[in-house]
């Protein structure tokens, strides 16, 4: 059989998730999250959480049914950051309560129950990572929202944007921070923000609003917020704000009805300007409606903002008396009250006072404010007499005219003058009590008398009259009844006495409130009639009022209607003995009229002592009673003024109300106030302050942060002992904090060795004076005594230890030069300091300019020190580490600059330590262009020297070593053409005169060698008027028909090509030159010019006017080189003056017959005593096409003075004078006792010597252009030598020495006078100078170039020489041989043309290399190779196999190089002549007798003949020799100078020819200086020896 068993089986199963993951939380704050449990089971579970921190689990329910579902919260609170991993337990228990279904069986029912009690655990791994939120306002370090300057009563919002910078969020609370040090507001609190807590997402922006809204006037408002997550830092905020007063005035300080007649009413109007955004309420404080004297129409009112509104003021009198009242009007908002000074002069038939007018006023308060109460008494008539008789001549009318300046009242003392009590002694008339207070009354009848006492405090007897209406005054309005009656109305005061008067009070209606203002004049008696007034003691009248009150609603009191515009005042903090005001604001906001009673205040703090007496309170109000019409408002001004300090404890007190005499129900206004002694932190209160380890003699500095721990502004200053002071300093010691401000100063240290330092910190505090708070004059007697400033004791603070360790800083590199740098450029540099030691150092940058002042420049040291700007001027460099300076170089002129910068550790009061120098240079130049050279190709002769001045080239080379101008800066920065056109007619200008020739002649061409002597490279480029001007312009737009002649004339010569410039632009690289190409065509007869600018680029600019004139190819054309020409002096008692030659040229195509008018020379002669002193030779001649010659003037003086003779040169046609030319001399003879007169020399001092670089299309050129003979005794030979080159390489140069008749014939010796020289090859040519006349020569001499194509001559092979053994070399010469010419070279080929050299003069090359191998030789061959001896090498240049000749074939311009080719030459280089500069002077009286021993003077008998110039040379000197040897006819019988000079020079060279004459040289330069008598000084030939001198023989 079978059995079916069939069983349920009971258990218990929960499905719970693996893991809870939270992910990234904030600290300090729960996170929560859900985690749903399912009963999977089949029985009921009872469910149990096991956790541990930061993890806890929350169940809603204990037990979870089968097949149900329970959501827990799984909660997460971090308490640090970092990662948190735990492990939740649900331990799971069956809660059915059913007992086991087995009980068959024993033992199973055991252990089921065993297991359902023991329970099933299920795990949930959770995990978490906690993170620190962090809030801050981004880009700011410490955010701080300043409202700025806020109108009182204004509310203005500003906006913080907080940043959560984490991946977590961050919730935030937002307080008034109230820490140890922080001062908390007193109520009303000015500062509130919105919202004061939320959340912060992650990574995400919040913003907070702060507003700020203050009814206290001037404060300075600070309080700092703290803004605190509960896991991350706080942030503090703080809050700035300044309640500023609003601006109100009025458009006039008084106003002066003047003198008018008595019984009418006047009137004025006034504005009331309110500057302000805000409506500004108003009250006239001491004036009431339309009653008074002076009535107002609107004494109360509120100003629009920004508006405006008008007052009418008006004026009743009816008593001849003079009438004046001070009103102030008080604004809610103000810093303090407007003073408005109401001034009248009423008169009437009988009686007229004197006119009283503002200067009284003032003169009278100035009199007051210093010091002195009253005027003095009046002067008898006697003084009064005798003063007019002192002042009978001054103005009548000074008086009326004359101001008086018044003295600024300060806010504090014009509310101190409006709230003065009226019995106070200070003023001078007082009145007993001036608010009466009737109580009930009854329209029927008066009400109880009241006494007033008015009493005269001056030493005049015055007069008083109460205003009443009807009576002393008329009505301000219709049917006006005074309220008030006194008596008696009129009366005098006798001097310090007093009167006492009954006031009553009767009012008008019934079931009301009434008051009135009562008014009183009181004067002077003497000021009744102007007749006893004196206009200089003028007293002006005073004012006083009293106030009445009253009412007739009997036993009935109603509610109090009147609102309070802030019930709650506070005011601004001050110190003991200041005063500070408030204005409250009474509203009447009913259809009826109300009054008002302020009680005295009483304390009302929460610490006051119940026992304090009332006057203890610092609170005043005034005023303390009146009537508020309906819809109508009050001011009240309140005052702060404490006696004593009690720092964060405020003094608070309340003002009680009474509103409609109901004394039940009063209102409340309360004030309170802080009174402050001057109390600073520092260090946010530490007791010692530590300085980081500072080497020895380094500074380092500190910042301690000093915070005002008041509410007023104080000034203060920290003291270190005097025995501190050079370990420890502040910068800046004393300082200025305004209310609860803080502040860094910089403490700094510097040790003296290595140890550990300390000092004491003292500080001293004190009030900051306010100019508003200030008070002057008798009110000064209001103030408590001020304490001594000076005897404020220093107060402990705090002690500074420092610790002192060893330095060593360096500078890479320790040099630098920037090198050559353009100006007004910036270059930027580094400079590394490093810190080789472990300590930080602190360190100075100083920069000094050490370069000389420059007179060629604007640099000075002004100059210098602004173009050096460095990075920092002091910092830091951490140890073991490095810093960069940067150095910025902007220079803003040329100059070499030179710096010293020094980096200098900080010590005591200064770099202490040692300095490290690093030497900065910079040569700082413009983009410079100097005209090194000047070279022409023209037909007419123009020398270098004539268009060097013509072109002007030291001017421009001046300008362009000076400094660049504003207008050249901005010339090159232009852009339009038409500020170009007008900067470039400001350049400065320059001409350039091409000079003159024949129309159709060859172009003149000027060779301008630009060179560049800068560092810089620099960019150039010529600027013509097309250049300036639009290209194709439109034809609405030409201009050609509105310009003048003479912009014409250039667009004709720029549009005919007249001139020429190539290139027009270019650059030139340092030390590099570049050739500019000028070229003027002559297509036309007249003057050309055309102005062209060059512009050298962020340099300078200039006008180049270049100028050239074309004459007719039929005329001859004269000219000279100036119209003015001086001539050299010439001193007096010489028998004839020296002669000096004047170029004359023909610049035309064709001879110029000329003759020398001597008129004007033989008047110029006769007018000087008939002598000679001017003679010219020669007189006429026919000077050929474009040539020159010279003509010779001999200037000899009979006085010490200047000579001026004009000189006309007439051109002839047919034997008549065609043309004129006039020119001036000019000379000065002068005492030879005296100095010689300077003058211009002929030549330039800047000329070049020499070519500066070859000039295109030039083949030729001297080694030097310039030969100066200097000074030289009459019939003295002088010489110089130069050196011909021609550098073609296929040219044979053929030239011509032309000396244009500069000397008189046999003057001037040039050897060789003609030549050819060969390709690459050189000619010594040497001048040879002897004159027996004083000369004084400054001139050009010409070589004429002519060229050859080396094709052009024939090479026929040369024969081969039968006997190759050496020529014989002569070494003397006799008389009855003739030297033939040397065999060799162009000598042979050109036969009897070639000059013929003698062997005597022939250098050798063995001889050459013979004394060049000696000291000796190399002396001797420098000092004589000048003069006679000629390198026999150097004379044969194209010697070889074969010689030149000329060839039959030269003409067809080609040469064969080989079979079947021909090559044509190149074109033949430029055959304009080349120039050398002759300056001689020969004059005995010019020769110091020193130097004459330094020339062989020949006697007048052996002169050498003077022959015609080109003739003679060495031939005719040796046949003359050779003549005097053989007893020629010229010296017979005599032995001649010929003769002598030969044998003499023939026995020289025989010694120098001599193998040992090197080694004689030798030794004589080894020895020493000789003493013997042989070799003493002697005279030279020809001179005879001093007549007292002794003998040889007597001195052995």
């Amino acid at each position: 059989f079978f059995v079916t068993v069939k069983a349920t089986v009971k258990d218990i199963a929960l499905s719970v998730p693996p893991l809870v993951n939270f992910g990234l939380c904030p600290t300090v704050e729960r996170s929560e999250t859900h985690m749903d449990v399912y009963n999977t089971g089949t029985l009921k579970a009872a469910v149990r959480w096991h956790s541990r921190p930061p993890f806890t689990v929350r169940c809603p329910v204990d037990a979870i049914e089968v097949g149900q579902m329970v959501r827990c919260v799984v909660e997460f609170e971090p308490q640090t950051a970092s990662v948190f991993d735990g492990i939740l337990v649900c331990e799971a228990r069956d809660a059915s309560g059913n007992g086991s279904t087995m009980e068959d069986d024993g033992i199973m029912s055991t252990a089921t129950e065993e297991r359902q009690q023991q329970g099933r655990a299920y795990y949930v791994k959770s995990t978490g990572v906690g993170k620190m939120p962090h809030l801050c306002v981004p880009g700011v370090r410490h955010p701080e929202v300043n409202f700025g300057c806020v109108f009182p009563g204004n509310r203005p919002p500003q906006t913080l944007e907080i940043m959560n910078t984490t991946p977590v969020r961050a919730s935030f609370r937002v307080r008034a921070l109230q820490d140890r040090g922080e001062i908390a507001s007193l109520p009303p609190a000015p500062f509130s923000v919105s919202p004061e807590s939320g959340i912060v997402e992650p990574n995400s922006k919040f913003t907070l609003t702060f507003y700020f809204q203050s009814h206290t006037v001037k404060e300075h408002a600070c309080e700092r917020f703290q803004i605190t997550s509960p896991g991350g830092t706080p942030l503090v905020v703080t809050c700035n704000a300044f309640s500023q007063p609003m601006s109100v005035r009025l458009s006039t300080r008084s106003i002066n009805f003047g003198e008018v007649p008595a019984g009418k009413q006047y009137s004025r109007t006034l504005q009331i300007h309110n500057d302000t955004d805000r409506p500004a309420p108003y009250h006239f404080i001491n004036v009431d409606y339309r009653t008074g004297v002076f009535s107002f129409d609107r004494p109360q009112g509120v100003v629009p903002a920004n508006s405006f509104m008008v007052v009418t003021v008006f004026f009743g009198p009816l008593a001849p008396i003079n009438y004046c009242k001070q009103v102030s009007c008080v604004v809610k908002g103000a810093l303090a009250p407007l003073t408005l000074h109401l001034i009248g002069s009423a008169h009437t038939e009988k009686s007229r006072p004197a006119r009283l007018d503002q200067r009284h006023l003032d003169a009278f308060r100035n009199m007051q404010m210093s010091g002195v109460r009253e005027h003095p008494a009046p002067m008898d008539r006697t003084q009064k007499q005798d003063d007019k008789i002192e002042e009978e001549d001054e103005d009548d009318d000074e008086e009326q005219t004359r101001q008086v300046q018044p003295q600024a009242l300060s806010a504090t003392q014009a509310f101190v003058e409006m709230m003065l009590p009226t019995d106070s002694k200070l003023r001078d008339v007082t009145l007993s009590v001036s608010d009466l207070d009737f109580g009930s009354c009854s329209t029927l009848t008066m009400s109880e008398k009241q006494v007033v006492t008015i009493t005269n405090r001056t030493s005049q007897k015055v007069s008083l009259a109460w205003m009443l209406p009807g009576e002393t005054r008329l009505p301000a309005v219709p049917d006006e009844r005074s309220l008030l009656s006194v008596y008696p109305t009129q009366c005098d005061i006798m001097p310090r006495g007093s009167q006492d008067f009954t006031v009553s009070f009767r009012p008008r209606s019934e079931s009301n409130y009434e008051g009135q203002m009562l008014e009183a004049v009181v004067f002077q008696k003497i000021n009744r009639t102007f007749r006893l007034v004196d206009l200089e003691r003028f007293t002006p009248p005073w004012m006083i009022a009293i106030k009445g009150m009253g009412h007739t609603m009997g036993m009935t009191r109603n509610d109090p209607r009147l609102d309070i515009a802030e019930s709650n005042v506070r005011f601004r903090a001050c110190h003991p003995g200041e005063r500070t005001y408030q204005v409250a604001m009474l509203t009447n906001p009913g259809d009826t009229t109300i009054s008002y009673r302020i009680l005295p205040p009483f304390d009302a703090s929460a610490d006051h002592d119940e026992e304090g007496l009332p006057e203890e309170v610092p609170f005043r109000a005034w005023p303390v009673q009146g009537i508020i019409p309906p819809h109508q408002f009050h001011l009240v001004a309140l005052e702060f003024a404490p006696t004593r300090a009690r720092n964060e404890a405020a003094f608070v007190a309340n003002f009680q109300i009474v509103v409609d005499y109901n004394e039940g129900q009063p209102k409340t206004l309360r004030v309170s106030g802080r009174a402050w002694e001057p109390r600073v932190t520092f260090c946010r209160g530490q007791s010692m302050v530590t300085f980081p380890p500072t080497c020895s003699g380094i500074a380092s500095s500190m910042e301690c942060t000093i915070r005002n721990a008041s509410e007023i502004s104080i000034t203060y200053e920290c003291k270190i002992p005097t025995r501190f002071r050079s370990l420890f300093w502040f910068d800046c010691p004393i300082g200025k904090l305004g209310p609860s401000e803080a502040a860094n100063i910089v403490a700094n240290f510097c040790p003296t060795s290595e140890k550990v330092f300390s000092a004491p910190l003292y500080c001293v505090a004190r009030c900051a004076e306010d100019p508003d708070d200030c008070i002057e004059g008798p009110l000064r007697a209001l103030l408590p005594p001020a304490a001594d400033a000076a005897s404020a004791t220093p107060t402990y603070v705090l002690q500074f230890v420092g610790h002192g360790k060893s330095p060593a800083i360096t500078l890479e590199p320790d040099s630098l030069d920037l090198g050559p740098v353009r100006a007004c450029d910036e270059v930027c540099n580094q400079v590394t300091i490093l810190n080789s030691s472990d300590l930080a150092v602190h360190f100075d940058v100083r920069a000094e300019f050490v370069s000389a002042e420059s007179a060629e420049s604007m640099l000075s040291p002004e100059v210098g020190a602004q173009a050096l700007q460095l990075g920092c001027s002091e910092g830091q460099v951490a140890g073991r580490c490095t810093e960069t300076l940067e150095i910025t170089f902007h220079p803003m002129c040329r100059g070499l600059y030179e710096y010293k910068i020094g980096v200098t550790p900080k010590g005591d009061h200064g770099p202490m330590g040692r300095n490290i120098v690093l030497m900065l240079r910079a040569d700082v130049q413009y983009p410079c262009i100097q005209i090194a050279d000047l070279r022409t190709e023209a037909a007419t002769l123009q020398p270098q020297s004539m268009m060097w001045t013509q072109f002007q080239v030291d001017g421009i080379n001046a300008l362009y070593r000076g400094e660049v101008s504003a207008v050249e800066r901005r010339f090159q920065a232009a852009i339009g053409i038409v500020e170009k056109k007008e900067l470039a007619a400001q350049l400065k200008p320059f001409q350039l005169l091409f000079g003159t020739s024949a129309a159709g002649s060859q172009p003149t061409v000027v060779y301008l060698t630009l060179a560049n002597p800068s560092h810089l490279r620099i960019r150039f480029s010529f600027q013509t008027p097309q250049d300036l001007n639009l290209d194709n312009p439109p034809y609405w737009c030409d201009e050609k028909a509105l310009v003048d002649d003479r912009e014409a004339h250039f667009t004709w010569v720029e549009e005919h090509s007249i001139y020429d410039i190539q290139p027009r632009s270019g650059e030139i690289m340092p030390g590099d030159f570049l050739y500019v190409k000028m070229t003027y065509h002559h297509h036309s007869i007249g003057t050309h010019i055309l102005p062209v600018v060059f512009n050298v680029h962020d340099g300078r600019s200039i006008l180049l006017y270049l100028k050239a004139h074309s004459v007719a190819p039929n005329v001859g054309c004269l000219s000279v080189r100036s119209s003015v020409i001086t001539l050299q002096p010439v001193p007096l008692s010489v028998e004839r003056g020296t002669t000096q030659p004047i170029e004359l040229t023909n610049s035309g195509c064709i001879a110029a017959p000329w003759r020398i008018d001597m008129q004007s020379i033989f008047a110029f002669n006769m007018d000087n005593y008939d002598f000679e002193v001017l003679s010219v030779t020669p007189t006429e001649g026919v000077l050929q096409p474009q040539s020159s010659t010279f003509l010779h003037f001999t200037f000899t003086p009979l006085e010490a003075k200047g000579y001026v003779c004009p000189v006309r040169i007439e051109m002839l046609k047919d034997g008549r004078a065609a043309e004129e030319l006039l020119f001036e001399l000019r000379a000065e003879g002068y005492d030879p006792e005296s100095e010689k007169p300077s003058t211009d020399a002929l030549f330039p001092s800047n000329l070049p010597i020499q070519t500066y670089a070859p000039v295109p299309g030039c083949g030729a050129a001297l080694s030097i252009e310039i030969l100066d003979f200097d000074c030289c005794p009459v019939r003295a030979w002088a010489s110089r030598m130069l050196v011909l080159v021609n550098y073609t390489s296929e040219y044979v140069l053929s030239y011509r020495w032309e000396p244009r008749h500069l000397f008189q014939a046999g003057r001037l010796r040039i050897e060789p006078s003609c030549g050819e020289l060969s390709p690459e090859s050189h000619s010594v040519i040497v001048f040879r100078v002897c004159s027996d006349e004083p000369v004084d020569v400054s001139g050009e001499v010409a070589c004429y170039l002519e060229w050859t194509h080396i094709s052009a001559y024939r090479q026929p092979p040369e024969a081969p020489e039968e006997n190759p053994a050496p020529k014989a070399e002569y070494l003397a010469f006799h008389a009855d041989h003739v030297h033939e010419p040397m065999r060799t070279g162009k000598a042979f080929i050109f036969g009897e043309r070639s000059k013929h050299i003698s062997v005597a003069n022939r250098l050798t090359v063995s001889r050459f290399r013979n004394l060049m191998s000696t000291a000796a030789g190399q002396k001797f061959l420098n000092e004589n190779l000048h003069r006679t001896a000629l390198l026999a090498s150097h004379i044969p240049t194209m010697a070889g196999s074969t010689t030149t000749q000329p060839s039959t074939k030269g003409a067809s311009g080609g040469s064969i190089e080989g079979p079947g080719r021909i090559h044509s030459p190149p074109p033949p280089p430029t055959s304009n002549p080349l120039y050398v500069r002759l300056r001689a002077v020969v004059a005995d009286w010019d020769v110091p007798p020193e130097k004459r021993d330094e020339f062989l003077v020949l006697s007048s008998a052996c002169a050498p003949p003077f022959e015609k110039e080109g003739g003679g040379g060495y031939a005719d000197a040796f046949n003359n020799t050779r003549r005097a040897i053989g007893g020629g006819d010229d010296c017979e019988g005599e032995l001649g100078p010929n003769t002598i000079i030969g044998v003499v020079e023939h026995m020289v060279r025989e010694v120098l020819a001599d193998d040992s004459f090197g080694s004689i040289l030798d030794n004589i330069l080894a020895e020493e200086v000789p003493y013997f008598i042989q070799f003493e000084d002697s005279p030279p030939p020809g001179r005879d020896p001093a007549p007292d001198a002794p003998r040889a023989e007597e001195i052995m």
